[in-house]
């Protein structure tokens, strides 16, 4: 393997995770903050806080949100564009990342990774509408023959079976918006490597999943179920530990921003992997 593939490894590089890191966290703040005034609104002199928003059943959260729709719906409306913009412009940071690891042993620094990202940004756009477009359509197409497969079994079959069928029917289009996601990533990963627009980078992705499905998709996979675990443990923790404040809320906030971390982290060793796998003497060697 060339030090040029060598080179291109998440953990060589903390202080550009901890910015990618540091970028997430804060759009998820401001995201997040019309919503924590309004319970502020409607707790802030409440003796427990917002402490009851966390009893069993939920009934104080539901009271909430019946008796304040329109500022539950003002919030949701507030969110939904910080939301839309961080998806793009959170293309600059991911890329800068990618320019960081892919620095065949020289880093680029600050300035030289955010100027690659920007110089990244609109073959990063394009493939980003691109892989959008495609996987909704395959996941439409997989919901639409579930339901197809569902309705036409239920009365010979029942109503569990025929819903067991459905899923089954929509596990292949599942599995191929996986593959679509594993390309775009690989596509990414050519753009940075090669400096190739959208449609060069997206052949040049397309090709190297091809050349070898099977260890790619593990290499994704692991990645991503790993990077689900500690949301799903931190999750009940925090449904048990939820509406206590001091100590507890402060282990709790840790634990969240662990996990965001962590997150980026197996993220940005996945796009090492395909920066690896674009290098081109990797690609050279898969050519002969």
């Amino acid at each position: 393997m060339t030090s040029e593939q060598q080179d291109a490894r998440a953990r060589k590089h903390p202080l550009a995770i901890l910015g990618v890191w540091t970028w997430e966290t804060t759009l998820a703040w401001i995201a997040s903050w019309p919503a924590v005034s309004l319970v502020r609104a409607a707790y802030g002199s409440h003796p427990r806080g917002d402490a009851p928003l966390w009893t069993p059943g939920a009934h104080a959260l539901l009271d909430l949100l019946w008796r304040d729709m329109h500022g539950a719906s003002a919030t949701a409306r507030g969110a939904a564009p910080v939301l839309v913009v961080a998806a793009i412009a959170g293309l600059v940071p991911m890329a800068s990342l990618m320019v960081t690891m892919a620095g065949a042993g020289r880093t680029p620094g600050l300035v030289g990774s955010v100027a690659g990202g920007l110089r990244a940004f609109l073959a990063m756009a394009l493939l980003l509408a691109i892989a959008t477009a495609a996987e909704a359509l395959a996941l439409g197409a997989g919901a639409f023959a579930a339901y197809l497969a569902e309705a036409w079994t239920h009365a010979g079959l029942g109503e569990a079976r025929a819903q067991q069928l459905g899923a089954a029917v929509a596990l292949p289009f599942l599995v191929l918006v996986a593959a679509m996601g594993v390309t775009h990533d690989l596509a990414r990963a050519a753009v940075v490597r090669r400096s190739a627009g959208g449609a060069r980078a997206l052949v040049a992705g397309a090709a190297a999943f091809r050349a070898d499905p099977v260890s790619l998709g593990w290499s994704w996979a692991w990645r991503a179920t790993a990077s689900m675990a500690p949301v799903v443990l931190v999750g009940a923790l925090a449904d048990r530990l939820g509406g206590h404040g001091g100590a507890t809320l402060v282990l709790l906030a840790l634990l969240h921003q662990g996990v965001v971390f962590g997150r980026v982290a197996l993220r940005a060793s996945w796009l090492a992997v395909a920066l690896r796998r674009l290098a081109p003497a990797h690609l050279d060697a898969s050519a002969r």
